[in-house]
């Protein structure tokens, strides 16, 4: 593993982190700035669901990152875990569903 390929990992991790919140944080705000202005609009709830689902998903993006990051640096043990991670987190998901 070299410094280089852990260094572009972490960038890549703070892009989907930074990506993640601030399209989170613009759907929740317009949705709730439009729930003041024009109260009962369908436009409110979709914005506030996108950007609740936005910010659920940031999470799991991460993880998938981190998969890809761990396997490019050939950090196996690692891919394992982040694999055991990201099942969990996609199993919840589902079961949350059901």
């Amino acid at each position: 593993m070299s410094a280089d390929d852990a260094r572009r990992t972490e960038l890549a991790l703070g892009r989907v982190l930074t990506v993640g919140t601030r399209v989170s944080t613009a759907c929740l705000a317009a949705g709730l700035v439009l729930t003041f202005v024009v109260p009962g609009a369908r436009m409110t709830g979709v914005l506030l669901a996108v950007g609740l689902v936005v910010l659920m998903a940031t999470p799991v993006a991460r993880v998938a990152v981190s998969i890809a990051g761990f396997a490019r640096q050939g950090d196996w043990s690692f891919v394992i875990y982040a694999c055991i991670v990201f099942a969990l987190l996609i199993g919840s998901s589902v079961a949350a569903l059901l």
